[in-house]
């Protein structure tokens, strides 16, 4: 039970569920195609898929931020 409450938590799913759920209205209430809905299907069904990894991205940020500091530093060195 907890994975899925994980899960469902993960900004991707939410938004993913959130996608599909008005995709589905939108069908159901003739103000779209299936055709049209097909991709956004599609899309809401990878976002909840796929999964929210925020500590990648801070780590990405962290190394980012260190290089463009020994960058700035070693343009500063030479001028």
């Amino acid at each position: 039970m907890g994975k899925l409450s994980t899960w469902v938590r993960q900004p991707t799913t939410v938004a993913g569920i959130s996608a599909l759920l008005g995709t589905a209205v939108a069908v159901l209430l003739g103000q779209m195609s299936f055709a049209a809905a097909v991709p956004l299907v599609a899309g809401a069904a990878v976002s909840m898929v796929l999964p929210d990894n925020s500590a990648a991205r801070q780590q990405v940020s962290t190394v980012a931020e260190e290089i463009v500091a020994q960058i700035s530093q070693k343009e500063g060195a030479k001028s």
